[in-house]
This record gives C-alpha cells, sequence and structure tokens, in this order.
C-alpha cells in the first residue's frame, strides 16, 4: 500500500493504470454484528460505485477475488432481462436482421432440396447435378466417411444436426451454405444469376434462427431451453417440459415465480382443454382457421379474468372431436361463472345440449329465415313443434 501524497506520486502511479487500487476498507474475519454488517454493506457499495461497478478483495496479501455487478460472463456482457426483451412487437426485443418477422429473403430451404425423401446419394440436392456443379454432391459424399454422415438416408430421416451439418459443412467439407456463397461470388456471370434466382425466396431468419427474437434474449434459459425453443414446442409437449421444469426448481425459485407460474400453467391448460395442444406458440395467426382463431381468444379471455363481458362465438366447435367439445363447453361455462354472458352460434347437439338458453332462427336457411322459429331450453325447444332443428 502507498499513500500519494503529492502530484508527481500521483503520476508516477498511474503510468500504469491497470496497477492502480483504490483502498475503500479492511475487514477482519470474525463473527460479525449488526454494525459490522451495515459498515460493510456502505464500503461495498461505496466500491462498486468508484471502482464503477468492479471490486477487488485481496485476501491475507495472498489472493486477489474479482466481483463485478455487471450481467456478463466469458467476457460477454448481457442485457438485463425485462419484458420487451422477450417481445417481438417490440423494437428492444425483435430480432435486427428480420426486425421481428422470423423471415428474410434468402435460399429458400424447401427450393433447394424439394423432395425430403430422397437421400444425398440419389440427388436431394437441386443445385448439385449437372458435370460441374455435381462435384459439390461427389465432394460430400466422399468427406461422410470421416464424419459418419448417412448419405443414402432420406433427408427427412436426418438428424437435426446431420441436417445442420448438410447446410453449414464442417471442417471435413463444405456445406450447401457454401455452395450459395461461391455462387454468388460469380454474379458477374449470366448463368450463375439465373441459378440463384432459382432458389432465393422467403426464409427463416440466419440471426434468430425464426425465433424473432434478438440474441441477447436467446442466452437467457430455463432448464435448458430459451423461449425461441419452447415457442417451437407443440402445447402438448411445453405441457410436460413445463412440468418438469417447475419440479426442478428450488422452494425459493418457486415463491419468486409463483404468480407467473401459476398464469402459464392457466394458460397452457386451458389451450390443451379448447383442442388446441398440437399449435405451436409461434404458428402465424393468419394461418390459423376461425374457429382456432376464436379459441385462442378463449384462452386470453379467461386468463384476463374479466368479468360482466359479452362474447360472441360462431361455431367453435367446427373440427373438433366429441372429446375436445367437451372440454370446450367446460371452458365456455368457465366463462360464463366468471359473470360473463356467452353468445354461441351453434349447431352442434352437444353444444345444444349444455346450452342454458336456445334461440332457433328460421324457419330456413339465408334469405327464406331470419325468424324467430322457438326459444328456451334443450328440453323446450325439442318439444316445439315448430322448431326445425328441435326435429333433429
Amino acid at each position: 500500500e502507498d499513500l500519494l501524497a503529492n502530484e508527481e506520486d500521483f503520476k508516477t502511479a498511474f503510468q500504469y493504470p491497470e496497477n492502480v487500487y483504490v483502498l475503500i476498507d479492511r475487514v477482519v474475519a470474525k463473527e460479525f454484528d449488526e454494525d459490522d454488517i451495515h459498515r460493510l454493506g456502505d464500503s461495498i457499495g461505496m466500491a462498486f460505485y468508484e471502482g464503477e461497478g468492479d471490486v477487488y478483495i485481496e485476501v491475507n496479501g495472498e489472493k486477489l477475488l474479482t466481483f463485478n455487478n455487471r450481467f456478463e460472463l466469458d467476457g460477454i456482457q448481457f442485457e438485463e432481462p425485462s419484458p420487451n426483451l422477450f417481445s417481438f412487437n417490440n423494437p428492444y426485443g425483435a430480432c435486427p436482421t428480420c426486425e421481428g418477422f422470423s423471415m428474410v429473403l434468402g435460399i429458400d430451404e424447401d427450393l433447394v432440396i424439394p423432395n425430403k425423401l430422397l437421400s444425398l446419394h440419389e440427388g436431394a440436392v437441386a443445385p448439385w447435378k449437372g458435370e460441374k456443379l455435381g462435384l459439390w454432391r461427389e465432394r460430400f459424399i466422399k468427406a461422410a466417411r470421416r464424419f459418419d454422415f448417412p448419405v443414402h438416408a432420406p433427408i427427412a430421416d436426418l438428424t437435426a444436426q446431420q441436417y445442420k451439418t448438410l447446410w453449414e459443412g464442417n471442417q471435413f467439407v463444405e456445406g450447401i451454405h457454401d455452395f450459395f456463397k461461391e455462387v454468388e461470388q460469380n454474379l458477374y456471370k449470366v448463368q450463375y444469376r439465373v441459378l440463384l434466382s432459382r432458389y432465393r425466396g422467403r426464409t427463416k431468419c440466419p440471426e434468430c434462427g425464426g425465433s424473432r427474437l434478438r440474441k441477447e434474449a436467446l442466452y437467457v434459459k430455463v432448464a435448458s431451453k430459451h423461449i425461441g425453443e419452447l415457442s417451437d414446442m407443440p402445447v402438448k409437449d411445453l405441457k410436460v417440459w413445463f412440468d418438469e421444469a417447475v419440479q426442478s426448481l428450488s422452494e425459493f425459485e418457486k415463491t419468486v415465480g409463483k404468480r407467473v407460474i401459476i398464469e402459464i400453467e392457466h394458460r397452457i391448460g386451458t389451450l390443451l382443454k379448447v383442442g388446441l395442444g398440437y399449435l405451436t406458440l409461434n404458428r402465424l395467426a393468419n394461418s390459423l382457421s376461425g374457429g382456432e382463431s376464436q379459441r385462442i381468444q378463449l384462452t386470453r379471455s379467461l386468463g384476463s379474468n374479466l368479468t360482466n363481458s359479452l362474447y360472441i362465438l360462431d361455431e367453435p366447435s367446427i373440427g373438433l372431436h366429441s372429446r375436445d367439445t367437451e372440454n370446450l363447453i367446460k371452458v365456455l361455462k368457465e366463462l360464463r361463472d366468471l359473470g360473463n354472458t356467452v353468445l354461441v352460434v351453434e349447431h352442434d347437439e352437444m353444444m345444444m345440449r349444455e346450452a342454458d338458453y336456445i334461440v332457433d332462427m328460421g324457419p330456413l336457411a339465408s334469405h327464406l329465415g331470419g325468424e324467430v322459429v322457438a326459444f328456451g331450453n334443450y328440453d323446450e325447444l325439442v318439444a316445439n313443434p315448430e322448431s326445425l332443428t328441435g326435429k333433429y
């Protein structure tokens, strides 16, 4: 330790500033009373402030321990997790390459490998054909024995790692991406421009892998899975993973995440009840059917615990197995029991049996209808001779 008393001492010391430390406090190891703990807290807080996030503790002049209050590991400084970081609808969390849309203009995998039932040996990779371009396929097949790649297996049967190797290559061989890099380097030739145009299309973003989130969000994992991987899982598989993940949490972690755990369990459970266990969470809204969209809205509504609201549903049971229709009816009754009014346009007998009140419109369809023919509960409707629905 040195006491820097004048300007010359400072100049000498700061010739090598990385070797200069500011002494904040000295502590002797013992049983700490309340005053000692307060003093330590003040000293540590001041040390972090003066050290701009870095604190060093020297133990008996032999060992130097390093601490910092930054969110970092292995020399990488991470973003502090916040709700916006995990939302692709927010500019802060969206992938900067695809801007949260998951797709970019690039090489379309379905155009490059149009028939995944063929093997690499059978010519599954469409551009690797002909006398010159076919050399890429031959080189890959020759190198395949060095890393145990199944060249005779259909592309559809390859593991995720093998499929990735086919596209990205490894230390033994170049892959499909390397092939297209070479094509791009020769775009001054007409034939290469034509070749590239054949295989261009909307494809998964290479930066986020289709998760639509910036890479900092994907660094955060729970039970070895990040949010992008969870979004790719069908809801029924997500339920299994979630139950196992909750079991693996410590009591402290369960207490901290209690409210979130309850909310997620409720949302996943409702999705399963309404027969949507086959959907993935990253499914695009414009690819959903009308019934699927309505049932997803039901899940959101149940999660929000709204009361005194009116819900209008148009044939939500279309395409459902009778078992799933029963579950859907339970969900609708839950909404009703919360103090809401649920109005359903429906032709399903099971749904009508469970209705509190039925209004039968008729007497026929389209412009031949439009009148109230009968109303009441299920038994009253069946007993009404004017009701065409009741007769069926």
